[in-house]
């Protein structure tokens, strides 16, 4: 069973661009793990369904805004989720909103396990290609908890991790 990392966020909106800073650095990887897929899904929104599609795993990756301190990662699971009725995301169609789409949307057929990593944003600057400190110093931890979902499945992390240098 395939595992999808399904990275969301805006370059061009600070912080927001979390997400799609941990797309590129994974996607770097030589010999990415062939039961694991990452995706680039900028602000997809309702669009970004098919990226669950064929997996039994996915893991978003994102910028959040759940009040922690700038930079803190988090690793949320879907029942964690659940239990908040605030947009988790920076987006307007937030992740939690994403997650009830995608159980609505696979009624009739199983839903992937869902774990969301993330770093907390701080301030959003517009137009600006720019992470905070905070965020960008985020990066690497948040690339260790992908490794180790992804391990979870298959693999040791420690080979995982050699991968990215």
């Amino acid at each position: 069973m395939m595992i999808h990392v399904v990275c969301f966020g805006n370059l061009w909106q600070g912080d927001d661009g979390f997400g799609i800073r941990v797309f590129q650095r994974l996607s770097g990887l030589s010999d990415w793990p062939p039961y694991a897929k990452v995706f680039e899904a900028g602000t997809a929104g309702l669009a970004a369904l098919g990226y669950f599609e064929g997996c039994g795993k996915a893991v978003i990756v994102d910028a959040l805004k759940t009040g922690a301190s700038p930079g803190c990662v988090l690793r949320l699971e879907l029942h964690e989720i659940e239990a908040h009725q605030e947009a988790f995301s920076l987006h307007q169609f937030g992740v939690n909103d994403l997650l009830a789409a995608m159980t609505a949307a696979f009624a009739a057929r199983d839903v992937p396990e869902v774990v969301v990593i993330g770093a907390e944003a701080g301030e959003i600057h517009p137009f600006t290609d720019r992470l905070s400190a905070a965020v960008e110093a985020a990066i690497d931890p948040a690339i260790d908890l992908i490794l180790r979902e992804c391990a979870n499945w298959h693999e040791p992390v420690s080979s995982l991790r050699d991968r990215l240098r």
